[in-house]
């Protein structure tokens, strides 16, 4: 990924946005090894992401504004989602006894709908969607002092089998 970021890089960005850290607090906050954190960090210094003052990563605000915009690009975001997925599904299809009780959930299903059920499962996306934004909010007034790899992704959506078969042949 040339100008968006990788999974383990975002993590990084997201732990440091949050504050100032050295790298034994990067590593507690993210839950990634000290080696792979020596290897990200000299990376996100050169693209001027982030600074490195006093034993201190923080993020780089004077350069920043020249790069959020470039990362949050929609075919950047769009590799990083395919990322995700990707890491979930292999997450969730790793046959361990301890992933069955902890590990990810994937649920997918293929049904048909009438009109009404339809609506009612746009409904009840609407309601999801409120849940997460109300969760947000509550942070930024209540923060949790939760660790950054702590964080839970959840996905949702749905869409026409047909139009999904699309965009695979469109991929090809």
């Amino acid at each position: 990924m040339k100008d968006g970021l990788l999974l383990i890089e975002r993590i990084v960005i997201e732990s440091l946005s949050k504050k100032e850290k050295n790298i034994q607090e990067i590593e507690i906050d993210t839950n990634l090894s000290h080696g792979l954190l020596l290897n990200i960090l000299p990376n996100l210094l050169m693209r001027n992401m982030i600074r490195y003052k006093n034993g201190q990563y923080s993020i780089d605000k004077d350069h920043c504004f020249e790069w959020l915009s470039h990362v949050n690009k929609k075919e950047n975001v769009k590799e990083e989602a395919k990322e995700i997925f990707t890491s979930l599904v292999n997450q969730y299809f790793k046959k361990e006894s301890t992933a069955a009780q902890t590990g990810p959930q994937l649920k997918i299903q293929k049904m048909w709908l009438t009109r009404d059920e339809e609506i009612i499962l746009k409904s009840h996306m609407a309601t999801l969607e409120g849940f997460f934004t109300g969760v947000k909010e509550a942070r930024k007034y209540h923060p949790q002092r939760e660790k950054t790899c702590e964080q839970r992704v959840v996905i949702w959506g749905f869409s026409h089998y047909a139009d999904l078969v699309e965009g695979v042949l469109q991929a090809v």
